[in-house]
């Protein structure tokens, strides 16, 4: 996730006093040492403020109390992980050394020394070894759901972790050792129901921010530098993400120092911002918006695939990149990665608008009718379909998805709910066709697996409901075992040719990232950019996901 390492350098700001480490290599056969840990350098400069626009309430900043990638990155300030990823590649955190057995299954961790919790409690390799047994007790959320691949977890000495498991999983890294934040053991295992917990010490984590105070029905956080962080005070000693009406104007009215924007922009809007003081910086879009189509939903029309095909043949998406994106983006395919990813796959079918092939496809699923009186079943029931989306979604692309449903004969019931209320829905399968809009489409080369092999446990809001594919099954179960990272490369590309010809979700447009900041006072005049480069933590899960 190159674009997203980026994005997080410049704009959210995991910034902490200390050089930027070296980067390792996933070790998968000889046990070998980690390349030399972080160490704190001296820094006399510091931001002593960073506001941030909040895009509005992503949940209670606990392990387990965050929505979506945005939530994650807040929670991610307070709770640290074994391993961290920068724009290097992986890097020392929690753990300075890890190695694996030949066959990839057993996992050794060395803890860093004296780390403590918030409360000055140590961490240790029990708090490890708690945190796996708990996700997988009380259930982990759905970036943690790989927990499941770890057989047993131990701990040898108080400072090392032996991570065993079921079978040889090549994202383990990325995927949990990079990725699963470690509870402090005296705090959780008190704690019956972690998802409804928000008492003061639900916030107590080993990282690098405190947590001042979270405002729900704003959607606004407030974090303070850790003064006794292991790798030193963070260069940014306080965070704050505030609500916003408008970004653009905000940060010209120094409201807040840098923003991020997922298409919908323009020259003219952005022309402000091409000449100091400001920054512009721009990224290939790992964030997608999709039309997923459940497969399990009783009785539905997108059961059948030909009139999936008729929906994706009666979309305009290069007009909705224009009147949407503003041009700033590209339209997308019957593939679930955008251009951006590594493992993207040109060539697929592309679905132009063809109104009259829609028309046609639809009469060979079985339906009559047309454009102007609508089509029928064989009993007689009239095409419908139920859409839900979320309210915060732009009104015209609502709008100018279901005029071209309808230009074609099909009846659209719309459904808009809050973004919280979509994601429980779409988590639980509770919808018929889904409007959604998410991130984190990097480079994880098991993003497919996850959501759409037949077997996969993944219960989040980006997995494929009622898709069953055995050619798709039979490559997913081996690449997921596969090491090696060429091989890994090749084996998720037959993955990805193993598709229908619409997948469950249809990615229907993919826009250009953004990123503008505004120098402002520090005890350098660093700008926020400039002072985000600086950081030597970065995320690889979009803070727009």
């Amino acid at each position: 996730m190159k674009s997203k390492i980026l994005f997080l350098l410049l704009v959210v700001a995991l910034l902490t006093a200390c050089g930027a480490p070296q980067p390792t290599a996933t070790v998968q056969a000889q046990p070998t040492a980690a390349p030399a840990e972080p160490t704190a350098v001296p820094q006399p400069e510091f931001v002593e403020a960073l506001r941030l626009p909040s895009g509005g309430d992503w949940g209670f900043p606990s392990p387990f109390g965050f929505n979506r990638g945005p939530g994650y990155t807040r929670a991610s300030y307070l709770f640290d992980t074994l391993l961290w990823r920068d724009s290097s590649g992986t890097i020392p955190w929690l753990a300075t050394e890890w190695s694996s057995s030949e066959d990839g299954k057993t996992w050794t961790f060395t803890l860093r020394e004296n780390v403590q919790w918030h409360d000055g409690q140590p961490l240790t390799a029990a708090d490890v070894v708690f945190s796996v047994q708990y996700y997988q007790k009380m259930g982990a959320s759905w970036f943690l759901s790989p927990v499941g691949e770890i057989g047993s977890a131990t701990a040898p000495a108080p400072n090392q972790v032996v991570l065993t498991l079921k079978r040889p999983f090549a994202p383990f890294i990325q995927t949990i050792a990079e990725t699963m934040f470690i509870l402090p053991k005296h705090i959780w295992e008190k704690v019956d129901d972690p998802k409804t917990y928000r008492e003061k010490d639900a916030t107590i984590g080993s990282g690098p921010y405190l947590l001042v105070e979270y405002n729900q029905a704003e959607g606004a956080y407030l974090f303070e530098a850790n003064p006794d962080f292991f790798l030193g005070v963070p260069y940014v000693r306080r965070l704050e993400f505030v609500p916003t009406s408008d970004n653009l104007l905000a940060l010209q009215n120094s409201e807040i120092d840098a923003f991020d924007k997922f298409g919908g922009v323009n020259a003219e809007m952005l022309k402000p911002f091409e000449q100091a003081p400001y920054q512009i910086k721009t990224a290939g879009g790992e964030w997608g918006t999709f039309l997923y189509f459940n497969l399990s939903f009783e009785g539905s029309p997108v059961q059948n695939v030909q009139v999936r095909q008729a929906i994706a043949s009666s979309i305009n998406r290069q007009e909705i990149v224009e009147r949407i994106l503003l041009g700033f983006g590209g339209a997308g395919s019957a593939g679930f990665l955008p251009p951006a990813n590594p493992y993207f796959k040109s060539g697929l079918p592309e679905y132009a608008l063809d109104a009259e092939k829609a028309q046609s496809l639809l009469a060979e699923a079985g339906y009559t009718g047309d454009a102007q009186t609508g089509w029928k079943d064989a009993q007689g029931s009239p095409l419908t379909l139920s859409v839900a989306y979320s309210t915060s979604t732009n009104p015209r692309l609502i709008e100018m998805l279901e005029s071209s449903l309808k230009a074609v004969g099909i009846a659209v019931q719309l459904q808009g709910m809050d973004q919280a209320t979509l994601d429980a829905a779409a988590q639980e399968g509770n919808y018929e066709v889904l409007l959604v809009g998410f991130g984190g489409l990097g480079g994880d080369p098991n993003l497919l697996s996850r959501n759409f092999a037949s077997f996969s446990k993944m219960q989040g809001f980006s997995r494929a409901r009622g898709y069953a594919n055995p050619d798709f099954d039979a490559l997913a179960k081996q690449e997921v075992g596969v090491l090696n990272p060429s091989a890994a490369l090749n084996s998720s590309a037959r993955c990805r040719n193993c598709s229908p010809p619409i997948c469950p979700p249809w990615r229907c447009i993919t826009p250009t990232a953004w990123w503008c900041s505004m120098p402002k006072s520090s005890t350098t005049g660093t700008s926020p950019l400039a002072a985000m480069a600086a950081a030597s933590r970065s995320r690889i899960t979009s803070t727009n996901t």
